[in-house]
């Protein structure tokens, strides 16, 4: 590919690209990264496996322990404080590969890109700066490193390069918590890469032919297939990126590592662009949309406003395809998971801002209800918040305005079920408001139609569990209704199909957590359906990556209530 790739243009803007890519070596008092570069493969939700290039850390090190290849490569970040960053970049591959970053000023005056003859004479440019050799090591150093997001990707014949996945990001922050300032002060962050590939291309880099027809001769009328956000194209299933809650302040960094012009979008939220191009804006601009152009990259705020579930993020332009095939391509969601809280007799302590633990001020306190009650929760209204409520021995007691008290007349009665029932609730037809119901001894009596009382031929009946069992309730496949379930002695069954019956292999069986425990059912990560855990004696134990066993380091525990408390869940 060397000797073809200035013949089809591309290096079309070399001279002004040159004094934003990274310079020589040099002495370094900031930070540093040891980078390889080597081939990997990507498989496609149909199965196409796609050679790619990409970027891994040569090594365990400080900020950087992930010693796979991968695209987009590692996160680096420039601690704040240090003006530098060096770069050491080893390379596995076959050909020739630098690291730039536009927008970064080079430690040196002058850089000095590789230069051929091509076939007609002419003196043309392969690369913006020195490059790493097949099997040789190349390092790359920038001063003055001022606080932004940037991207940093291959020199080399970029065109190709950087489409074959030769790209990364790095950031710094003016301060702990601050992007440029105090005025753009955040408390989670999330990097979105958009890409896409086109198979045919890297089929023809992969095997020599790029360059000579009928391969692909250059990038200028290539055909992407896949559309990615952070190297992935969207497939059922696929966690959140990130789960928030609405007391977060979101620093969304958007980069593109695209030949196209893609349009992000935070679904149902503006967003606040406070930079471009690592340049803060005097004034941020409030915006719906971003127009992301080939190797731009922005910076957002955004304060995520929504029910418990996921936020879809994606391109605005429909690059959602998985070769050909939607939904797919550029979709991904930030998750908002269901929150904790407890019952103690009549006060309910409900975790707001989702962090695990009691904040006075900012979490919730209401009294409602009485001693002996038994707690439920839902969205009663269908406002897109949950809402408390008691069972009595038969009638119920909805706070259907929200406002955590007793207002007769505005809040709602019922009565449904018998003495001894255990209350359940939610939202059985997928209609967005939660209904209630009781397990009576395996049995179940659902109040689908939601007026409050049993309509025989109407409401459901269905039978799963045993005397004895606990029930749970849960969106178990994502499908929007709410389905039943049992806990017992630490097993749980699940009616994953919603048919209201047991169907072995079909339906989910788990063991999680132990005899005594009290079961809870949660999005505990914004995905979109339901997962489960235990509440013990204050402690509780949640599965949040959803595969029914407890995961030390991946699931979530929490210190919230005491022993004696009653365990509910809900977006509050």
């Amino acid at each position: 590919m060397r000797t073809t790739a200035a013949k089809y243009g591309a290096t079309a803007v070399v001279l002004l690209s040159v004094l934003m890519a990274g310079g020589l070596a040099g002495p370094a008092y900031g930070v540093t990264y040891n980078l390889v570069a080597d081939n990997v493969t990507k498989t496609m939700p149909d199965s196409t496996v796609v050679t790619m290039w990409g970027f891994g850390c040569n090594g365990v090190q400080t900020g950087c322990d992930n010693t796979d290849i991968t695209v987009p490569g590692p996160a680096l970040v420039v601690p704040v404080g240090d003006t530098t960053l060096t770069i050491n970049l080893t390379n596995n591959l076959a050909e020739p590969v630098s690291i730039v970053i536009p927008g970064l000023t080079p430690q040196l005056a002058t850089v000095t890109p590789v230069k051929f003859i091509d076939g007609t004479g002419r003196q043309r440019v392969i690369s913006f700066v020195n490059e790493a050799t097949p099997g040789n090591t190349a390092a790359y150093t920038w001063n003055n490193v001022r606080p932004g997001t940037y991207l940093y990707e291959s020199g080399t014949h970029p065109a190709v390069q950087v489409q074959m996945g030769l790209y990364g990001s790095v950031r710094k922050d003016f301060a702990a918590g601050q992007a440029y300032g105090p005025a753009s002060s955040y408390t989670k962050e999330l990097l979105l890469f958009f890409s896409e590939i086109d198979p045919v291309l890297h089929a023809a880099v992969a095997d020599g032919t790029y360059g000579f027809a009928p391969a692909p001769t250059s990038t200028m009328y290539y055909q992407p297939r896949y559309f990615l956000i952070n190297g992935e194209p969207y497939s059922p299933g696929r966690p959140p990126l990130l789960a928030v809650t609405h007391f977060d302040n979101t620093l969304v960094r958007f980069l593109s590592a695209s030949l196209l012009t893609h349009v992000p979008m935070i679904g149902g939220h503006y967003m606040k662009v406070i930079a471009e191009d690592a340049h803060p804006y005097g004034n941020p601009k409030t915006q719906y949309a971003i127009d992301l152009e080939a190797g731009k990259t922005f910076d957002a705020l955004i304060n995520i406003q929504a029910p418990a579930g996921p936020v879809a993020v994606f391109d605005r332009k429909l690059g959602t395809m998985n070769g050909g095939a939607s939904p797919g391509g550029m979709i991904a969601h930030i998750g908002v998971p269901t929150n904790i809280g407890v019952f103690r007799n009549r006060p309910w302590y409900l975790d707001v801002n989702g962090n695990g633990a009691w904040d006075a001020g900012t979490d919730a306190v209401a009294f409602f209800g009485e001693a002996g009650d038994v707690a439920v929760a839902g969205d009663w209204n269908g406002s897109g918040t949950t809402k408390i409520g008691v069972f009595r021995n038969r009638p119920w007691y909805l706070d259907a305005n929200g406002n955590g008290a007793w207002d007769p007349g505005t809040d709602t009665t019922a009565i449904f079920g018998e003495a001894g029932d255990i209350p359940v609730a939610g939202d059985w037809n997928g209609s967005g408001t939660t209904k209630i119901g009781v397990f009576r001894n395996g049995a179940w009596y659902l109040d689908v139609n939601g007026n409050g009382a049993w309509d025989p031929g109407t409401d459901t009946t269905a039978y799963f569990g045993a005397p004895g069992d606990i029930p749970v309730v849960g969106d178990w496949n994502g499908s929007g209704t709410t389905k039943i379930g049992v806990f017992r002695n630490s097993v749980w069954y699940l009616d994953t199909n919603g048919n209201g019956v047991w169907n072995p292999g079909t339906d989910t069986v788990a063991f999680f957590g132990s005899a005594g425990d009290i079961p809870v059912a949660g999005d505990w990560n914004g995905s979109g359906t339901s997962k489960i855990g235990v509440f013990r004696n204050g402690a509780w134990y949640l599965d949040a990556n959803g595969n029914g066993a407890w995961n030390p380091g991946t699931d979530t525990t929490a210190n919230f209530g005491s022993a004696g408390d009653r365990p509910v869940t809900g977006k509050w």
